[in-house]
């Protein structure tokens, strides 16, 4: 045999008449608990935050909030969106028009403590969601999110009724735009 071929771990009957799975360490595991860590992973709790931050204002929830994800799952699958703290700026910057929706549990908040007042100075409405675990399941994605911006759509997409509904619920919460 040659050291390239793929080896896959087979089952090996323990003494006690126990299967169990080798593992690449040589451990042996019973394969009962193999299958329980499956499961467990598959049926992982939702990750609740903890921290809100206090200048996370203003902060969408209920109805507006539910618009808000569903407005996200739609441009998502569209790909109207720009994720993340550097693509978010570049967009801004650029002139970009959307709504941004930034995460109000991350610390520091340093980390985009800047775009709060680039989108005040652009026009373009932002606003704060819960949790960054609510933003990066909208994105249908397991990864936590801090901060996305939804593209204004054209007037023949799918999701510009849905954008519309949100901006209007934007306007009557924001204090400031």
């Amino acid at each position: 045999r040659t050291g390239r071929e793929i080896r896959s771990w087979p089952l090996i009957e323990s003494a006690v008449g126990q299967q169990t799975c080798s593992s690449a360490m040589g451990k042996k595991e019973p394969k009962e608990v193999v299958e329980e860590k499956a499961a467990e992973e598959e049926e992982e709790e939702p990750k609740v935050s903890l921290y809100v931050s206090p200048l996370a204002t203003p902060l969408v929830t209920d109805k507006l909030l539910a618009r808000s994800l569903k407005l996200i799952k739609k441009s998502v699958s569209e790909k109207k969106t720009r994720r993340g703290v550097p693509e978010c700026t570049k967009a801004i910057r650029k002139g970009q028009q959307g709504i941004c929706f930034l995460a109000g549990d991350i610390f520091p908040m340093d980390v985009f403590a800047h775009i709060p007042t680039l989108c005040e100075e652009k026009g373009i409405y932002y606003v704060y969601v819960k949790s960054r675990h609510e933003l990066g399941a909208a994105c249908q994605t397991r990864r936590p999110i801090s901060l996305i911006m939804v593209m204004e759509p054209p007037d023949d997409s799918a999701y510009s009724s849905t954008y519309q509904q949100v901006v209007a619920g934007i306007k009557a919460v924001h204090p400031y735009m």
